[in-house]
Parts: structure tokens; C-alpha cells; sequence
């Protein structure tokens, strides 16, 4: 993969940002990428979070700048850096989709080809935000995009699947929300006791595949007696 500029910033006294040009072709894997080298030099001294076109590199101890970018700068101008291994997640979705979008998009869309639509695009995570573990899905269909709600919902389910913009997402947890709901992934999108806590890493590929009401209850009680298999539901490329 071809090396892009990047630009380094002293964000604070125990933070670097790393920012590239808008511009950048295949900004996710160069951002993802970048951050696991960092990850491979520091495993235990920094937090990294993910913006659009950055990184935000933070220390827990007061950083030395100008020595840090030149041992990041080297690691990733090194061509020993290995591409990404990419892992796609295939999530199941019961598919409930809120009457706000059907109605806004009838009738160039049927309830049919909104599934039909969603389900056949594969989709890369740009970065996690909004809440712990919400994951901003990149590859929305143009047809299912729509501005997020006037007046957004008191609370949205924990699992659901939803759509802004240019973006689809899954709600880790029950929270408000103006985001359009297409159905519900029973999968645990977020659990504070496992490592890393987010089930979607930035540049991980996802694709929907849809379940009815009871296989989705049952994922549900598998779940919850612990019997599920997140591994079933992945893979390597």
C-alpha cells in the first residue's frame, strides 16, 4: 500500500494527533493500520481513538512529542508494516423497520427491497462513537440514506440497527437516539467484560443477513445463558 503524508500535532501534554489529508484514498485501512503498529510499540502505554482522517494517541504519562513521532513516523515508513488482516462479522437482523423510514422512502422502496437493499451491501467500520462501542458503518446505499430524525426517540433499544445519513450504526446499548431503526442484531455489540470491550473494530467488514422474530429470540437466550458463539459469526480475509 502506498505511503500517504501525514501530519503530526501536539494535541496536548499526553496526547499526538495524527492526521492525514481528506483526500486520502483508503483512509480506513491506512488509519487502522497506523493504529495497530502504534498499538505493537506501546501495547500498554497508550489509548488510541479514531476520527475520520486522525488518531488520537494518549498517554497516561506526560509524553515526549518530537521522540514519539519520530519512533511512530519510522515504524510506519518501515516496509516490514503488513497489511491489515480484514475480519468480517455476518450479523443477523431481525429486520422491525420503524414506520419514519418506510414512509420517507415510499414509494421508491418497498419494506421488501429496503431489506433487499440493506442486507446486500458489505460494510466497513470508519470508527466507534456517539456511545461506547456504536460503530459508524461506511457503505450505506444511497436509496437508504436520509438527515437523522427532527425529534429523536426517548430511548432506543440496545442491538438496534439504524441509518443517518451516509452512515448505518448499531446501538451497543439502550439510549436516546435520532437515528432511523431498520430492525435488531441480538448479537451483544458491547460487554465491559470482555477484551476489547466493543465487539466491531475500526476496519472490520460487516454484513447483515436477516433472521425472523424467533431465531432472533433464540440468539437472545443463547446469549444470556451463555452458550453463544461470537466466533460463528466471523472470519478472516
Amino acid at each position: 500500500m502506498p505511503k500517504a503524508p501525514i501530519t503530526y500535532h501536539a494535541y496536548s501534554e499526553n496526547a499526538l494527533l495524527i492526521s492525514w489529508d481528506e483526500q486520502t484514498p483508503d483512509m480506513i485501512s491506512k488509519r487502522t493500520i497506523a493504529a495497530l503498529q502504534i498499538k505493537k510499540l506501546f501495547p500498554k502505554e497508550v489509548q488510541i481513538n479514531h476520527g475520520a482522517y486522525s488518531i488520537l494517541v494518549i498517554s497516561e504519562l506526560e509524553m515526549d512529542h518530537k521522540k514519539m513521532e519520530h519512533l511512530i513516523d519510522k515504524r510506519l515508513q518501515s516496509k516490514k508494516v503488513l497489511e491489515q488482516t480484514t475480519r468480517l462479522w455476518k450479523l443477523p437482523i431481525f429486520y422491525d423497520i420503524e414506520k419514519s423510514l418506510t414512509e420517507a422512502l415510499e414509494p421508491t422502496c418497498s419494506f421488501n427491497e429496503i431489506i433487499s437493499i440493506h442486507s446486500s451491501s458489505i460494510y466497513v467500520v470508519d470508527f466507534i462513537g456517539f456511545l461506547p462501542g456504536f460503530p459508524y458503518l461506511k457503505g450505506l446505499d444511497s436509496r437508504l440514506q436520509l438527515p437523522r430524525k427532527t425529534t429523536p426517540s426517548l430511548k432506543v433499544a440496545a442491538g438496534s440497527v439504524a441509518v443517518s445519513n451516509a452512515y448505518c450504526g448499531i446501538y451497543p446499548s439502550t439510549s436516546p437516539g435520532g437515528w432511523h431503526v431498520l430492525g435488531n442484531c441480538p448479537l451483544p455489540i458491547l460487554d465491559v467484560h470482555r477484551v476489547p470491550p466493543s465487539l466491531l473494530q475500526s476496519g472490520d467488514q460487516v454484513q447483515f443477513y436477516a433472521v425472523s422474530q424467533e431465531e432472533h429470540d433464540q440468539l437472545i437466550t443463547h446469549r444470556e445463558t451463555g452458550v453463544l458463539e461470537l466466533e460463528n459469526f466471523k472470519s478472516h480475509g
